[in-house]
């Protein structure tokens, strides 16, 4: 009878233990759940913190970009108006002081703030992690050589360009004729302007005729035509990371993992929705036949829709006005900068200053290449919708 007591007391122990033993693994298990269903949450939370830090960068850069080009197609005018005998006749046109310089930096703040915290190991996906770390490396090695840039074309353009011009070529009677604009600028309401509305003589006037016969004057363009050139190169390698980092975050993302399969291997690496379609089919609409096409933009968009007649330009305006309530510049909407990035492709020499006025403006430009432009941006829209 004792031992039969005995081996029920100890089955009952041993049974016991096994229950309080499974209990506390169980408790581990249910922890391990928590844990990591914790992390994934914080991990998805982080990715969507990187991809809104990435997608500001890449509207910032491709603004970057355009003017870093844009300042050096205006220095390239100046450069080769050296090689002819007569001064263009819009010469005067690109004839100006050093432009400003701006470093730009794209959003690091996540990405660095992952790798200095150590709190890289939230993501599990090693390659994305090595991907980060890499990113943040290269941008800081082409911002090195940006900045160095600026330190030996920028300033010493500037510096020359000051020395052999210290005052502008335009005369007396251009600048009057701009008096009344003049007075309503924020400076001269302030009391703050530097001259007169109304001037009697310009200060140290430089002679265009001499200017085009100095070696300094030639110098400093070219320091300032290789500052934004190179700046520009450096900055679309900037760019090509920033999307291929957009690219591999859409495709770790729960939210957004079609459309990183949709981008992968896209051009422009844009976003679109319902309404970028729409915005782009009412500008096709808009400008159908030749007709209704103003070929001189002169970026008053009121004659336009008064004529019935628009320029591409004043056409995307009036039909996000129409479509979204109004036309976004800061940053613009993704439709906007399809047509931008297609009318990349048919530049042709065409473009100088502003891409989308130019372009529009060109005597070589055809309305058969306008309604082409429109709709390969359109397919694009309608590929990722």
């Amino acid at each position: 009878m004792s031992k039969n007591k005995t081996g029920r007391y100890l089955k009952y122990a041993i049974g016991e233990i096994v229950l309080v033993m499974f209990g506390i693994l169980l408790a581990l298990q249910v922890n391990e759940w928590n844990k990591e269903r914790n992390r994934k949450k914080a991990e998805q939370v982080v990715i969507e913190q990187l991809i809104t830090d990435l997608s500001k960068s890449q509207y910032e850069l491709e603004n970057i970009i355009a003017r870093d080009f844009r300042e050096a197609r205006i220095r390239a005018q100046v450069l080769r108006a050296f090689w002819k005998d007569e001064l263009p006749d819009d010469i005067e046109n690109y004839v100006w002081g050093g432009a400003g310089s701006r470093v730009y930096s794209p959003v690091l703040g996540t990405a660095q703030s992952l790798i200095n915290s150590g709190r890289l190991d939230i993501l599990s996906s090693k390659e994305l992690k090595n991907n980060i770390v890499a990113y943040v490396e290269i941008v800081g090695y082409k911002l090195k050589d940006i900045n160095r840039y600026e330190e030996s074309y920028f300033r010493t353009g500037v510096e020359l360009l000051r020395e052999v011009m210290p005052g502008p070529h335009e005369s007396k009677d251009y600048f009057n004729a701009r008096s009344e604009a003049y007075k309503n600028s924020y400076q001269y309401r302030e009391n703050l302007n530097w001259r007169p509305a109304v001037i009697d003589k310009v200060p140290f006037q430089s002679d265009l005729e001499q200017l085009f016969e100095n070696e300094k004057f030639s110098s400093a363009y070219s320091k300032l035509y290789l500052y934004h050139r190179n700046t520009g190169w450096k900055y679309e390698d900037i760019l090509d990371v920033t999307n291929k980092l957009l690219v591999a975050l859409y495709k770790a993302s729960n939210k957004y993992q079609n459309l990183g399969e949709q981008l992968e291997n896209s051009e422009h690496y844009l976003v679109f929705d319902a309404a970028d379609l729409e915005i782009l089919q009412r500008v096709d609409g808009l400008l159908s036949t030749p007709s209704k096409w103003n070929k001189n933009d002169d970026g008053e968009c009121d004659d336009d829709s008064a004529n019935n007649s628009y320029s591409l330009y004043c056409a995307l305006v009036k039909a996000s006005e129409e479509v979204v309530g109004s036309y976004e510049d800061e940053p613009n909407r993704p439709a906007i900068r399809m047509v931008r990035f297609t009318l990349n492709k048919y530049q042709d020499r065409r473009v100088i200053g502003n891409t989308v006025e130019d372009w529009n403006n060109h005597p070589d430009t055809t309305f058969e290449e306008l309604k082409k432009v429109l709709k390969e941006s359109i397919d694009e829209v309608k590929k990722q919708l």
